[in-house]
């Protein structure tokens, strides 16, 4: 229920859904088996994402964190899984790949700071990556908003500024693929849509903001407990 809100508010998109951290705690293969008409799964690590593939899912599955190691990497390419890209090693050691060709998201740091190149290093970085035959090509754009769960506060805007200026200042590409929009986004910020959604917590029937609850936006609470 909760999903199909996702996917109508956002009907142009893909829903990546986030099931990380044991999907927020619910179970990670019954959510996975549960949400098996959303278009992909987003996980926090490897082992989250190595669960899911023996389990049977076949879905496009994207390491929120990336990888570290070189290890990782080829484990990745083996289990085809997409990565988000947010440090200069990861890229390193994407040079040193030399596995099958590996799919991955450019994660721009727009405001957050968690996460995410900064913006000004962004044309190095795409530059080098789009010169490795271990990342497949086209690459995708990626980013994560601060405090869309403020629906008065200007810096949503101000992050989505950011991002497409900068995406639009390294390539001339009008198809590129974008994916901003978190629970928040979808949920008020429509223009931060994209080509992917990426739903986390209201997929679990909790409202991310702090003036409205669940049930004004229509979502059903998935855990009960009992005592």
């Amino acid at each position: 229920h909760n999903l199909g809100i996702a996917q109508r508010l956002a009907s142009k998109a893909k829903v990546m859904a986030i099931i990380k951290a044991n999907a927020y705690g619910h179970g990670l293969l019954p959510i996975a088996h549960a949400l098996a008409c959303a278009d992909a799964f987003g996980v926090a690590t490897l082992d989250e994402a190595i669960q899911l593939r023996n389990a049977g899912v076949k879905k496009p599955i994207t390491l929120l964190e990336g990888f570290t190691r070189q290890d990782e990497l080829v484990v990745i390419a083996e289990q085809q899984l997409e990565v988000v890209l947010h440090h200069p090693l990861q890229i390193t050691l994407l040079e040193q790949h030399r596995g099958k060709a590996i799919a991955a998201w450019l994660k721009i740091d727009t405001g957050m700071h968690r996460l995410g190149f900064n913006p000004a290093d962004i044309a190095a970085h795409y530059e080098r990556l789009c010169r490795l035959s271990a990342v497949q090509q086209p690459l995708r754009w990626f980013t994560h908003l601060a405090n869309a769960d403020d629906r008065a506060d200007p810096y949503t805007d101000t992050q989505l500024t950011v991002f497409q200026t900068t995406v639009q200042a390294v390539t001339t590409r009008a198809t590129a693929v974008i994916s901003i929009a978190n629970s928040a986004g979808i949920l008020a910020w429509p223009h931060s849509h994209g080509d992917w959604v990426r739903p986390g917590i209201m997929l679990y029937g909790v409202s991310p903001f702090n003036d409205s609850s669940a049930v004004t936006h229509e979502l059903k609470p998935v855990m009960t407990l009992h005592s």
